[in-house]
């Protein structure tokens, strides 16, 4: 028995500090150091060259992702349940190419600069009400409860009321499955099985997925009736398509497809499911980290308030930035790319497998490795950006520095054919809600925060901390 334990443990000593053969001809790093770095998916090759990350994204042999969900969360899952490993994110070629034939007029058409204006009112008097109290804003969760709204109502016409009520049954069944995602745990399946026997709160985490998934599989079969019905009755449609919600685009671009293009209903789910999943924590850490930056320095804040006033005016009372305003944001748009450089919603790219044995940068890339472009080294270069852990939007104006460089040194949403698809509608909500709150109020953090000099960030992901406080200050 010893023997056999002994035996065991070199084994797996040898698979996480011994890559395998044919990848021993490139420089390395073992596994467990890269663990206590952040989070890794077995040996991979990490690209960090500007000119070989763009070849990574641009190179059709590059084209395919590594499948990891269900390698990572297990096959039968409340994880895999909600977003799959069928969905736009994760599967390849011919699939990838039938569900972004759907996908992308849907995205194209829909952005719902109104709906994003209208729940910014809500934000308002969330915030008022925060401060008339004596509190500060806990800015990350005021943002999750954003964008959360947002997604519901943009992607499927759903309205959580996360920014009434927190504590309504939705809100809470989403931040449970959140809360469970983000355990580590959950990329250990069998582990986590055995602890959900014994933890009451682990159960609650993993139902909630499955909750999600029966919520848009409802959702979907609803919509498609109601769709089906007015193509009988040849109704009218007096809804413009960018306030249309993205479900209902998709439905109908599969209605209209000449060459009967469809998804399945676990596609359509796993879809919205991702969507939702990548959009939400993306752009409430993406909002609330310019909301940040621009607490920490007041000139730039005034500059882009300035902005908003020279496009908005500047009467005493809200006013809603339609898709011709927010193009103008040109400041604004440079605030958000620079917070998203310093802080991007992941540190690498999902692993790409080349379909062949392929030379890259003079490296023999072996067939079905997994190669990876380290997405948070390009963005702090210091042999590409000048003073890179400095916050400065102009890197990103007309001639700026990022216009200079060469190859790939920008991409929080990756690139190439497999650049993220929700981009757009991420910014444009981002435009829309910090050109409102300038013209709202000023800001600043509290004089006792611990983030005046930096964000202080507790954990492998990159995530704004709930210690992150900001005080507003009303201009009408």
């Amino acid at each position: 028995i010893a023997a056999a334990v002994a035996l065991i443990t070199r084994r797996i000593y040898h698979s996480l500090f011994t890559p395998p053969k044919n990848l021993r001809h490139i420089p390395n790093v073992s596994y467990l150091q890269q663990f206590l770095n952040r989070n890794p998916v077995l040996w991979t090759i990490y690209v960090a060259d500007p000119i070989l990350a763009k070849d990574v994204t641009f190179r059709p042999e590059f084209a395919n992702k590594v499948n990891a969900i269900e390698a990572s969360f297990g096959s039968n899952g409340s994880f895999e349940a909600f977003i799959g490993s069928d969905n736009v994110a994760a599967v390849n070629n011919p699939h990838w190419k039938n569900q972004r034939k759907i996908m992308n007029p849907a995205f194209h058409r829909s952005q719902p600069v109104g709906l994003f204006g209208n729940l910014m009112l809500e934000v308002f008097r969330s915030i008022d009400e925060t401060q008339a109290n004596g509190d500060h804003v806990i800015i990350i969760k005021v943002a999750q409860r954003l964008t959360l709204e947002a997604l519901g109502r943009a992607v499927f016409g759903f309205k959580f009321n996360a920014l009434n009520d927190e504590n309504s049954i939705w809100v809470k069944t989403y931040n449970q499955f959140i809360e469970g995602f983000t355990d580590f745990t959950v990329f250990l399946p069998r582990i986590n099985k055995i602890l959900r026997w014994f933890d009451h709160k682990r159960r609650e985490q993993y139902e909630a997925g499955f909750k999600l998934a029966e919520l848009l599989d409802k959702m979907a079969a609803e919509k498609k009736q109601a769709l089906l019905e007015k193509k009988t009755k040849k109704d009218g449609d007096d809804i413009p398509d960018s306030e249309k919600d993205l479900l209902t685009l998709m439905l109908e671009a599969e209605m209209n497809d000449k060459e009967g293009v469809s998804m399945t209903k676990k596609e359509l789910r796993h879809n919205m499911g991702i969507f939702f999943l990548a959009g939400h924590e993306t752009t409430s850490n993406s909002l609330s980290f310019a909301i940040y930056n621009l607490a920490k320095d007041k000139k730039i804040q005034e500059k882009a308030r300035q902005e908003a006033i020279t496009v908005l005016g500047d009467e005493p009372k809200d006013v809603f930035p339609t898709l011709d305003n927010c193009k103008k944001f040109t400041y604004i748009d440079m605030i958000v790319k620079e917070g998203l450089r310093l802080l991007p919603p992941a540190n690498d790219l999902l692993p790409r497998v080349p379909t062949n044995d392929t030379n890259l940068g003079g490296v023999m890339i072996p067939k079905d490795s997994l190669v990876s472009v380290d997405i948070h080294a390009l963005h702090h270069n210091p042999h590409v950006w000048k003073n890179p852990k400095e916050f400065i939007p102009e890197r990103f104006e007309e001639g700026g520095e990022h216009s200079k460089h060469k190859g790939l040194t920008y991409m929080p949403f990756g690139s190439g054919s497999r650049t993220c698809i929700g981009v757009n509608f991420s910014t444009m909500e981002q435009r829309v809600a910090l050109s409102m709150l300038l013209r709202k109020y000023e800001w600043e953090l509290p004089e006792d925060s611990i983030h005046q000099n930096e964000l202080v960030v507790p954990n492998i992901f990159n995530q704004v901390p709930k210690s992150l406080k900001i005080e507003f200050t009303k201009r009408y």
